[in-house]
């Protein structure tokens, strides 16, 4: 099996059991990051380190400190490795962020793309103070992208937070009224609440700033029918 067929099984498939089944004997660097990533996801932060120093993952390993919770440590490997990508650039704005220091400012793309995910990634590592601290800061975020508010709700309502994701998607509506995707996330809180006619309230709005928009069409045919 080659390294894009793996990927599949890891990225698509998620069959992490296989994967290790495969690589057991592997000594190729790209193996190694593979299964640093599985062990990630596995939260075995310190197996996920050594397979990603093996495999020269420096970013890797500096990642795994983090979740950790060893904010200095994680800065320190980061820091010593001449490396701009925008991965790094995050992540060292995070610790920052987390340290109230101002001297690294994220992109409106890295929000985008890497703030959800990681904030996820700090639930699953149980890191309660420094999911804390970052949500504390999203009003500095909202400078750099405005659909903070909401990225923040939804990770906070997929870990069962759902009255502190009301609060922040409320927020959100107050800069990004016409965003359906906010409207259509309230109406499933609403839903979890067993507030069906809040819910179906929310989901109409999501149609009516959006026409069209089918994950709330979808869900008002479900309910009102």
């Amino acid at each position: 099996m080659n390294k894009t067929e793996l990927e599949e099984l890891f990225y698509i498939k998620k069959d992490y059991s296989k994967i290790k089944e495969l690589l057991m004997n592997s000594n190729k660097s790209w193996s190694f990051n593979i299964l640093g990533k599985i062990n990630l996801e596995e939260t075995n932060y310190d197996i996920a380190f050594n397979f990603f120093y093996k495999a020269k993952n420096i970013p890797g390993c500096g990642y795994c400190k983090f979740l950790e919770g060893e904010i200095e440590k994680a800065k320190d490997i980061l820091s010593s490795i001449n490396d701009s990508s925008s991965f790094v650039n995050w992540i060292l704005f995070l610790i920052n962020l987390y340290n109230d220091v101002k001297d690294i400012y994220p992109t409106y793309f890295q929000i985008r793309n890497f703030y959800e995910q990681d904030l996820e990634m700090l639930f699953k590592a149980r890191q309660y103070e420094i999911i804390k601290k970052i949500l504390n800061k999203n009003y500095y975020l909202e400078r750099f992208n405005k659909e903070i508010y909401k990225y923040s709700a939804r990770v906070l309502k997929n870990n069962n937070f759902e009255k502190e994701a009301e609060e922040l998607l409320k927020k959100s509506l107050n800069i990004c009224y016409k965003d359906p995707e906010t409207h259509y996330i309230l109406g499933e809180i609403y839903l979890i609440q067993n507030k069906k006619d809040m819910a179906i309230k929310s989901f109409k709005k999501s149609e009516e700033v959006n026409n069209g928009y089918y994950p709330a069409y979808n869900r008002l045919k479900d309910l009102c029918n």
